[in-house]
Order: C-alpha cells, then structure tokens, then sequence
C-alpha cells in the first residue's frame, strides 16, 4: 500500500469485514479522507500513515474545532483515526497509534426542554377534559412544584401542607437525599385539596400492592394525556417549564434553584438560554407585518 489511495482501499476492505454497514463505512472514510487532504495540504507530502505523529493529530483536531465544527463531529474524526491507525499499526503501515492519547473535546449536554404557554394549555386542558383527580394533581407537583417524578411518587400525604392563605409539599428525599420545602401556589393547594379529599394517609399517589406508584406508570399516563393534546411532554420537561416559567417571570437564579432543589447555580442557569419560542418571538418583533 504505496499510497494514501491503497490506505483507503484497505481500510475499507477491514471495516466491511467487520461486518460494519455501508453508511458507517462511508462515513469512516469520509473522515479519514478529511484528515489525508488536510495532511497533503499542512506538509506538502502524500499521506504516509507511519509519519504522523500525535503532534499533528492535535493539530488536526484544533483544525476542525477551528472551524466550528461541533464537539460530537471533532469526537468522530478523532475516534476514526484513532481506528484507522490501529489497523495500519497491525498492517504494518504505522509503529504507533498517534490519535489514541489526543484528548477528545468535551461533549456539550443537551438544552433542556420546555414547553412553551401554548403547548401548556393545550396539556392543561387534555389533562382537565380526560385525566382523573390523580392525574390532575400529579401534572399540578410536577408543573407548578417543579418536583421530579421520583420526588412526586415518594411523597406521603402528610408530605402536603395546605392552609387557608399558603402551602407547601416536603421533598424528603430529593436528590442527593436533600430535603426542601416548595410553596404551593393558589392552584395547587385547589387542585391538591380537592383530589386529598378521597385519599385516606399513606402515599400520595398509591400503587399497587400497598405501594406507591411507579414512574413508569406516571410517565405512560402522562404520556397518553400529551398525545390527546397533541403535546410532546415527559415528566422531567414539565420540572423544565417550571424552571422555565420563573425565570421567566424575573425570578433571581438563586431562588429557582432554591425550589427546583439544584445543587449548582450552573444547573440552573441553563434557563436562561434562549429557546426557539424566545427567538421566534425575537425576530417577530421586525416584522413589518
């Protein structure tokens, strides 16, 4: 194997006896082909795979980020080099592996989730039109609490204090075992107040068996009440309408963390990132229409 031609033949010949599909196979060599151009390019020489060393490999990866290329398509590159020189080390066209100690970019988390005011009171009424006393308290914890699904299931009914004038719910076990009291707005304590009428001590929201009832079950309801409103909605994303919804609001970071029971600030401040309904509502207000 000569050349950088014969390295990709037989990289691909190794990849489709691994059994490995076309797409992928594709995709490896586009990467791999990427990084030859940019070696012709960088030293003026045909691609020599014993030549390369883990300084130009960390070149080649400030390159790409340079470019703006996302952190999961920098992890790619690097990975299919990373393969490809494994298998020229075994074929003896390289004596070592240069991508193998190239440190790969961190691998930025997902945005959470909302739902915006339409999508709220679109699940709002499916959940009033076909959800039971159950189902309109536990879519009130999770809405209007910002409680996660586990901190929802575990609660007792002495967990839920209601006066004429204020309320709130006691997350005993929160996570990290934290524990924190959330204030239950006018809604809740109506909603809380009038489904605990025929709910005798013991778990909130009761089970099977004398237990409480599971997440998945909670989630499979939810589920079923989102698709008769046409709402894509998960416990989780209403704890990120909250979250949502207060910052929003104005309400200080530090106090929506206080609530959703954050341990980092950091968390909580994911908030305040922009999501397609504020930018939508940002370039509307140019319209000359």
């Amino acid at each position: 194997m000569g050349n950088a031609d014969d390295c990709l033949t037989g990289f691909k010949l190794h990849l489709l006896g691994r059994g490995l599909a076309t797409g992928t196979v594709k995709a490896y060599l586009t990467c791999l082909g990427c990084f030859a151009s940019w070696w012709g390019r960088t030293t003026g020489e045909p691609f020599n795979p014993a030549a390369v060393t883990e300084l130009d490999v960390a070149d080649y990866r400030r390159h790409l980020q340079n470019r703006k290329r996302k952190p999961a398509t920098v992890k790619l590159h690097l990975d299919v080099l990373s393969a490809f020189f494994t298998w020229a080390c075994k074929s003896g066209l390289a004596q070592a592996n240069p991508a193998e100690e190239v440190k790969r970019p961190a691998r930025e988390a997902p945005p959470p989730r909302w739902l915006d005011r339409r999508e709220v009171a679109a699940l709002a009424r499916s959940v009033q039109k076909h959800g039971t006393a159950r189902d309109r308290a536990l879519f009130t914890l999770l809405l209007h609490a910002g409680l996660r699904i586990s901190e929802a299931l575990s609660l007792k009914t002495q967990d839920i204090v209601i006066r004429d004038r204020s309320g709130h719910v006691k997350v005993r076990q929160g996570k990290g075992g934290t524990y924190r009291e959330v204030p239950l707005n006018a809604t809740a304590r109506k909603i809380l107040s009038e489904y605990m009428k025929d709910v005798s001590g013991g778990w909130l929201f009761p089970g099977r068996n004398g237990s409480s009832m599971t997440p998945r079950a909670a989630q499979k309801r939810l589920k079923e009440l989102g698709r008769l409103a046409g709402v894509d909605v998960t416990p989780h994303k209403l704890r990120h309408t909250f979250c949502k919804m207060l910052v929003d609001a104005g309400e200080s970071l530090d106090r929506v963390a206080l609530l959703a029971g954050h341990a980092s600030l950091d968390t909580t401040a994911v908030y305040t990132k922009p999501g397609r309904t504020d930018l939508e509502k940002a370039v509307e207000k140019l319209s000359w229409e």
